[in-house]
Formats: C-alpha cells, structure tokens, sequence
C-alpha cells in the first residue's frame, strides 16, 4: 500500500473526466434519493451498507463542491494505492463495500423494507 496524492475531476477509475458537473449534478440527485428512503429500512443489517452508501457519496460530493477549481468543477482527491490499482479514497472504499454487501444481502432473500418481494 502506498500513500499518493492525486486530484480526479472524473468517475472511479478517472473515467468521464469531462463530465464533473454531471457526475457532482447526479451525485446530488443520488444523495437525496438516499436521504428520503432511508426511512423505509426495516432491517438492521440493510441500515450499514445504507449509511455507508450515503456517507460515501457525501464524502465524494463534498470534495466536488467544495475543492478547487469550483463548485459543481471541484476534482475528489484520491490518496490510497494498491499495487497494480487504481487509486481511490475512503468514500470510493464505503460505496465499493455497501453495494457489495447490498448484492450479498440481496442474493440472501429479501430487502430492506423486510418483505421478500
């Protein structure tokens, strides 16, 4: 593991670069989603993955409004590397391991409201 500093104004992988201002638009309408459905998780085991989800993408979302060059232009900084990896931060890390858990969640039988739909 080794520490890097690196400025990414694009997706995971330095994808879609020139689309900051969509991914930060997108990222809000994401977050408010969340927020508002939140409310709806019934099961334990659903509310961590949720919150990590949510924490991620404010983490990210506040490095694109916050971080030069400008709001909604801002670029997430990405600090981690592995070896033969892309580098990442820990909010990439959170959404990486909520959607993980909510697959494995998921292929178990269930959601969140609690129901087996």
């Amino acid at each position: 593991m080794r520490w890097e500093f690196a400025r990414n104004p694009g997706a995971a992988f330095s994808s879609f670069t020139g689309a900051t201002f969509a991914l930060t638009a997108i990222s809000v309408f994401v977050l408010l989603y969340l927020l508002i459905r939140i409310p709806r998780v019934s099961i334990r085991a659903w509310s961590y993955p949720w919150a990590g989800l949510i924490g991620g993408v404010m983490g990210n979302l506040t490095d694109r409004l916050f971080r030069d060059p400008g709001p909604f232009r801002g670029h997430v900084v990405d600090w981690i590397g592995l070896p033969n990896w892309a580098l990442f931060n820990i909010a990439d890390s959170a959404i990486v391991l909520s959607v993980a858990v909510m697959a494995v969640l998921s292929w178990r039988g269930g959601n969140y409201h609690g129901d087996n739909r």
